[in-house]
């Protein structure tokens, strides 16, 4: 081959390798500027451009109307770059200036702006008057930045459910925790460029990230009607509720609730806090009780059972039963609270009248299968979901351990454990045509442009009763506000639906006696409910009638007239019998009163004409059952007291057990010389 022809192809692969050499680089080149250049351009930015963080506004909680309950308001934080500190070698100079403004420790001061990081915060939500200081001292690495607080305008109303934010603008409660991702929004910088060796260019170009607001968080609570539970919790905690004669409860809670959707309008706790400082509170003070706390409801309790009873078809109102005064199980006898018994009633008058035996007849037919059937279906025993951290589940009776006499007593609200929320979550599903609805605080999520991202949707959990059953009951439960037990519920004009409850408190095993959890319960307009309202009063010497109702009867009144839902012109005007008007007449000289429990006759009516009062008994026998007004309640000195007879110191099984019942209340008005008050 000659030579020539050895050149040409030493110069052609060549060629060859120079075009593929450059064909690779042109592909390299393509891919680093096209595919990684975002990403190479981010890493070069960040080289020579370093940002100060600027924190975005927290979204806004809102009431069902629009109405602020909490809002970020514009504030500065101090910021230092600890790189340009030490360069500056200002660095004990600076901290000593700072330490003066600021009134912070020139150590920790100068601890901060020297620190290994690339920014340090020094104090954040200054002053303006702070800030401007700082600004004009011109201190090497040390800068001001926009920040935001957290501030609720109306102190501490629904102050359990919004909870607090803490000083990073963190979630650290109630709906400021749950909602913390959609409210906390993003962070935005404001970026200047900086040479290799820290020091920042001259005449260097910068650049503003705008920080992006958090959504706002629009509850279903609304203002105006927890403000009126608000209210009526504030008189109950000072002693100045009705009948309350200046004794002050352990914690009260009132709720409101839209049986037909599951939205909560109000949900009112006591004690309270201001989360604006909540640091100043005790942790007691933020229990939301209605949520976290259980208690055995007493008679509130009987709707369940009357409702299983109906759906069972294992009574009807117009069958009759009659009531001996207590009912034997198991060789036991529970007792009704009206001594002698009720004789002869239907079972409407059973549930007018809250007749233990009658409602314990019923938890019989039923037996335990069917009952803890319809305990499970309405929710007892587990949590509601409520949008609350902390909820607690309640407590019930092991199943496979449960008596006939377990039975008797779950019948009547003794025995299990319930909270608040679950207890008025399973009356709304008997209000509202049989389905058990999930309790709801958030109506909706709405954007930093006003646009809805979240709308509202009801949830349905399950249908527990039909709605014959539930129309039936919702005609049985009026009357007992119109016939019955309830009436001090009673509006005029109104058609209201409503139980009375009175629990004594458990303590060591056993219960407390004369304290009480005092409870009512109530739905209107009873045919077609749009609210559901409970109150919780825990550790009163007094029934649940005469203190529960009468804030849910307030509440109800102001609620329905301010949502415009009109009087029914077929509803009464009166109630059937005349409501009494408070259980003791108000206290000249306090005289506390002794205990007899388990006493003969004889040496109780000894101990209590020597502690200067009256007796007055009923029923037979000669051992103290019971007394009205119960052991260490302060009245009037001179009052009488009423003793209960019996022969048997077993005649009342799990602790004495009393409803806030008209006969008692008549008794005790008849006894201090008194006639009750026909009703308004």
């Amino acid at each position: 081959m000659s030579p020539y022809v050895v050149m040409r192809k030493r110069i052609a692969f060549l060629f060859l390798c120079v075009t593929a050499f450059l064909i690779v680089l042109i592909i390299r080149l393509g891919y680093v500027q096209l595919a990684q250049g975002m990403q190479l351009s981010k890493k070069a930015d960040e080289s020579h451009f370093r940002g100060v963080p600027v924190a975005p506004k927290r979204g806004n909680i809102e009431d069902r109307n629009g109405n602020l309950l909490a809002m970020s308001i514009s504030t500065e934080t101090v910021y230092a770059l600890p790189a340009e500190v030490k360069a500056s070698g200002r660095a004990a100079e600076t901290a000593q200036k700072l330490s003066e403004i600021l009134q912070m420790p020139v150590a920790d001061v100068q601890e901060r702006i020297t620190k290994r990081s690339a920014l340090e915060y020094v104090k954040k939500k200054v002053t303006p008057e702070v800030s401007a200081q700082v600004r004009n001292l011109a201190l090497p690495g040390i800068g001001v930045t926009e920040d935001s607080q957290r501030y609720y305008p109306n102190g501490a109303l629904a102050s359990h459910i919004i909870g607090f934010a803490g000083i990073d603008n963190q979630g650290l409660e109630g709906i400021e925790l749950t909602r913390d991702a959609q409210m906390k929004g993003i962070p935005g910088a404001v970026l200047s460029e900086f040479a290799a060796n820290g020091i920042p260019l001259p005449q260097a170009q910068q650049m503003y990230l705008a920080p992006k607001q958090g959504n706002t968080i629009r509850l279903t609570i609304d203002k105006n009607i927890q403000a009126f539970a608000e209210r009526e919790i504030q008189k109950i905690m000072s002693g100045q509720g009705t009948n309350m004669n200046g004794q002050v409860p352990k914690s009260a809670s009132l709720l409101v609730m839209d049986p037909s959707t599951g939205e909560m309008l109000a949900l009112a706790s006591a004690p309270t806090f201001d989360p604006n400082k909540y640091q100043e509170y005790d942790s007691s003070a933020r229990r939301n009780i209605a949520i976290q706390n259980g208690y055995e409801p007493g008679s509130t309790f009987k709707i369940i059972t009357l409702a299983a009873a109906l759906e069972e078809k294992k009574i009807k109102p117009t069958e009759h039963y009659f009531d001996r005064g207590f009912y034997t199980v198991l060789g036991k006898n529970v007792r009704c609270w009206k001594a002698g018994g009720h004789g002869d009633q239907t079972f409407r008058q059973v549930a007018e009248n809250s007749c233990n035996p009658g409602f314990i007849e019923m938890g019989q037919r039923l037996g335990i299968d069917k009952f803890y059937k319809y305990l499970t279906a309405f929710g007892f025993g587990q949590k509601t979901g409520i949008e609350m951290s902390g909820e607690a589940t309640g407590i019930l009776a092991n199943k496979k351990k449960a008596t006939a006499l377990d039975l008797a007593t779950m019948s009547i609200g003794q025995t299990n454990n319930v909270t608040a929320i679950q207890l008025l979550t399973a009356i709304s599903a008997v209000a509202n045509g049989g389905t058990l609805m999930k309790p709801q605080l958030v109506k909706e999520i709405v954007g930093p442009s006003g646009k809805v991202v979240e709308p509202f949707q009801k949830q349905e959990v399950r249908r527990v009763i039909s709605e014959d059953t539930s129309k039936l009951e919702r005609e049985i439960l009026e009357s007992v506000v119109t016939n019955g037990t309830g009436r001090r519920a009673f509006l005029p004009g109104y058609r209201v639906a409503g139980k009375t409850g009175t629990a004594q408190k458990v303590a060591n095993g056993s219960y407390i006696q004369g304290e009480y959890v005092a409870s009512f319960v109530s739905f209107a307009p009873a045919n077609d409910p749009k609210l559901a309202i409970l109150a919780v009063i825990d550790g009163v010497p007094f029934f649940g009638g005469a203190v529960a109702s009468p804030p849910v009867q307030s509440v109800m009144l102001d609620s329905l007239k301010y949502l415009g839902i009109k009087p029914d012109l077929n509803a009464p005007l009166t109630p059937s019998k005349p409501m009494p008007d408070q259980i003791f007449a108000p206290v000249k000289k306090a005289a506390t009163v002794p205990s007899v429990l388990g006493l003969p006759l004889g040496e109780a009516q000894k101990v209590l004409t020597q502690a200067g009062f009256k007796v007055m008994t009923e029923g037979e026998g000669q051992t103290i059952l019971d007394q009205i007004p119960h052991a260490d309640v302060q009245v009037e000195a001179g009052s009488t007291v009423l003793l209960y007879l019996g022969n048997e110191a077993g005649t009342q099984t799990m602790g004495q057990w009393w409803e806030d019942e008209d006969e008692d209340v008549e008794a005790i008005e008849m006894m201090e010389g008194r006639t009750p008050l026909t009703a308004p």
